[in-house]
């Protein structure tokens, strides 16, 4: 039987939804009872609490529950559960997508496209984001540019992600898992009253795991000793909440977090190895590495937050007052081999100062109003030189700084023109001001001459920019039945310009990037019965300077025989994405929960004929790096044709005294560029004009089964989970790329794991 195509598959897929939204209501029209009710879902994604079903645009929400039931433990797995989603590592950097919209530009001082936000305060660190999820309230995944609600560098969308809060009556849960690969997890939380007027919860997790990479031996490299990526996590997030006045609630967060996740900075090469670096040094395949010295991603925060919500007579008015402080410390080994030669230790610590007001007004007879504005203030620098050493030598120390100021005000109001039709306008004022230093030190002290006539940088070079935009939305929503609703919505996206955190070869190529904006256009469709919830939406994205690593040959270098091509962050052009997307709930018969998604996406970029890329050299099959390619009309990074999953739980009683819940989740992702949208390169366009417009970097097609069993005890308070992830054992790459120096290297995704968990609550 002849496969069918993506846009087949994506349209088979699409049609399942909307027969299993048909067969469900058949079915429940037969037999509807309160044990196949569905949940009520509330979301904030309009900064107010209301029922998902009602909000016109594309959300995901995730509960606790669904969460467990997936087999997700970290942020890098709600792709299994969102359609249109992806979320993977650029060396230490944790970079998601959504719709085909992210970043191909990384660096501690530069923050994602999609925003995280946790308890409603913003987190601009992407080393910072990279963590496992415990002790949820929930997640809600709101796909599209953010332009005025939750604008902060939103093109994509933004991820909320909301810890449980104090409760006004005692609870607490624990919950211990012990997991292939000597993983070991604790968590536990426990919440209640002070006093009538006061309540408290505390809420901590720990994890070590030995991690499934090995690292080779150095007296064998054929074969494994010890382990080249163990994982180590520890959170404690304490929440003191009052009623200062019957009409003002104060919420004091007091937040510490450790993770150290050293996955993404492996660079053992496997394809392409400079015949330099013989076998007997490098990691002997896929699923191993090599390296000297420590390999370390740690990033320890510190924070405090202040929640302000006062009732007024026409609304509530809410502040979020925040400081985190954050220190960045990687060590890695750039090579990938035992030969000593290039290793990197980077320290940078970050202070970061926010303060938000929402004013949520709501006794404007049919108007929903939300005014507010955001003040954002954050420092970034290295601490004591980001240090290279070559040949175990300190060779020079690289200094950097970067200073964010940025302020936003914006309105959104909902007008309801009748008891079905209402009209959204919003609109938000953004400024960001950033000053960067770059400052390269050589071991001696010297100021580093980076090339034969091209001056150093001085003490004194400073680089700013100011960014200004208005990003405005519009939607247009009719209810056609009780909690049916469809819309069509008009909205802007902005992000702001970044530096390369890493400097360039010559200070007078030390700029910024243009701001990206995005254009998006969608229409949809949402329903929720008491058997059913269902939506689904079309969309059209139109891109503009996106930010990326360009490669140009440097204008002021006065001997091109001794200056290479440069590589800066720059702009692509444009790009179109276009998609749909769907996920329904349902309940056929009693016990019995069945969830599924899907969504198909065309992402490519437009004219882009200067990108950056690695390519191939076909005489010596060596990567050539930097080369510029020509990556028009080139699948975008991170940006699959077709996503979909299934998820399914079934509940048996009576099973030794107790009951069990059966769960399980199916995800399909086709083929898709990791994050490197390279090709093979012009050097292939005589002998082989195919390949040469090939991108290189790419993980094939590719699906995870998870599965599990949890028995609890007829009170509900005591469980044990029996489970399995990626029960197939299927290979798949999580960072996919090469160097000249290295080769082709990547980092493979989780495999097969099991494990037991362990749990009580009260």
């Amino acid at each position: 039987m002849k496969r069918p195509a993506i846009g087949a598959k994506a349209a088979l897929f699409c049609g399942s939804i909307l027969t299993a939204a048909v067969a469900a209501s058949g079915a429940a029209a037969q037999a509807a009872s309160d044990s196949n009710i569905i949940q009520e879902v509330v979301v904030t994604a309009q900064r107010r609490s209301e029922r998902l079903e009602s909000v016109p645009m594309s959300i995901t929400a995730v509960t606790p529950q669904q969460i467990a039931k997936s087999g997700i433990t970290n942020i890098h797995e709600l792709s299994r559960v969102t359609p249109g989603v992806q979320i993977n590592l650029a060396g230490a950097f944790t970079q998601p997508a959504i719709r085909g919209v992210t970043t191909l530009t990384n660096g501690t001082n530069v923050e994602n496209n999609v925003a995280v936000y946790v308890d409603g305060f913003y987190n601009p660190n992407s080393n910072d984001i990279n963590m496992d999820l415990a002790n949820l309230a929930s997640i809600e995944i709101l796909k599209g540019p953010q332009g005025t609600l939750y604008g902060r560098n939103a093109t994509g969308g933004a991820i909320l992600i909301n810890t449980l809060a104090p409760s006004k009556d005692y609870s607490g849960r624990i919950e211990g898992t012990y997991a292939r690969f000597n993983d070991r997890r604790v968590s536990g939380y426990i919440s209640g009253p002070i006093s009538d007027r006061l309540r408290f919860s505390l809420a901590g997790y720990t994890r070590d795991s030995d991690g499934y990479i090995k690292k080779a031996d150095p007296a064998n490299t054929s074969q494994t000793k010890g382990h080249a990526a163990p994982i180590d996590q520890r959170s404690v997030r304490f929440k003191l909440e009052g009623d200062v006045t019957s009409k003002l609630v104060a919420t004091l967060g007091l937040n510490y977090s450790a993770v150290n996740d050293p996955r993404g900075i492996l660079f053992s090469g496997f394809d392409h190895v400079p015949p330099t670096i013989p076998a007997s040094v490098r990691a002997p395949r896929f699923g191993t590495a090599a390296f000297n010295g420590v390999n370390r991603n740690l990033v320890i925060t510190q924070e405090t937050t202040l929640k302000l919500a006062y009732d007024t007579p026409i609304g509530t008015l809410t502040s979020y007052t925040g400081f985190q402080h954050r220190h960045n410390k990687s060590a890695f080994d750039t090579d990938g081999t035992y030969l000593n030669n290039v290793y990197a230790v980077i320290s940078l610590p970050q202070d970061t100062f926010q303060q938000a007001f929402d004013y949520n007004i709501t006794a404007i007879d049919k108007l929903d109003l939300v005014v507010g504005g955001m003040y954002f203030h954050d420092n970034i620098k290295t601490d004591g030189g980001n240090q290279v050493y070559l040949g175990g030598n300190l060779f020079n120390k690289n200094f950097f700084s970067q200073h964010t100021e940025a302020l936003a005000f914006y309105v959104d109001g909902t007008y309801h023109i009748s008891d079905q039709l209402s009209l959204t306008l919003g609109g938000r004022y953004s400024y960001d001001a950033k000053q960067f230093v770059f400052l390269p030190i050589s071991a001696n002290g010297a100021i580093t001459p980076v090339a034969a006539g091209i001056p150093p940088f001085t003490v004194d070079t400073r680089f700013k920019t100011i960014n200004r935009k208005f990003t405005p939305r519009a939607v247009l929503r009719y209810e056609i039945a009780p909690r049916t609703n469809v819309y069509a919505s008009y909205s802007k996206g902005f992000r702001a310009g970044a530096f390369n955190g890493s400097g360039a070869t010559d200070p007078r190529l030390v700029t910024p990037t243009k701001p990206e904006t995005i254009t998006a256009y969608e229409v949809g469709f949402k329903t929720a019965r008491s058997w059913v919830r269902f939506d689904a939406a079309a969309f059209y994205y139109d891109y503009k300077n996106l930010n990326v690593s360009l490669t140009v040959p440097n204008p002021f270098c006065p001997n091109p025989a001794n200056c290479s091509i440069t590589t800066l962050f720059a702009n692509a052009p444009q790009a179109k994405i276009h998609g749909i997307d769907g996920q329904v709930t349902f309940t056929p018969v009693e016990k019995l929960n069945i969830r599924i998604g899907g969504a198909w996406l065309r992402a490519r970029y437009g004219t882009f004929t200067n990108a950056s890329g690695t390519g191939v050299n076909p005489v010596t099959n060596l990567n050539v790096s930097p080369q510029i390619q020509d990556w028009s009309d080139q699948q975008m990074a991170r940006a699959p044709k077709f996503t979909g999953n299934i998820g399914v739980d079934y509940e048996i009683d009576n099973v030794v005294g107790g009951k069990v819940l059966l769960a399980g989740n199916y995800n399909y992702t086709d083929g898709y560029v990791v994050n490197n949208a390279s090709l093979y390169g012009p050097l292939f366009a005589a002998s082989n004009p195919t390949l040469a417009k090939s991108q290189r970097f790419r993980q094939g097609a590719y699906s995870l089964l998870s599965l599990q069993a949890t028995w609890s005890d007829p009170t509900d308070r005591y469980w044990v989970t029996v489970y399995g992830n990626n029960l197939t054992d299927t290979s798949y790459r999580m960072i996919s790329s090469g160097s000249v120096s290295a080769g082709d290297y990547s980092v493979p995704g989780e495999p097969r794991v099991y494990g037991v968990k362990v749990g009580y609550k009260f």
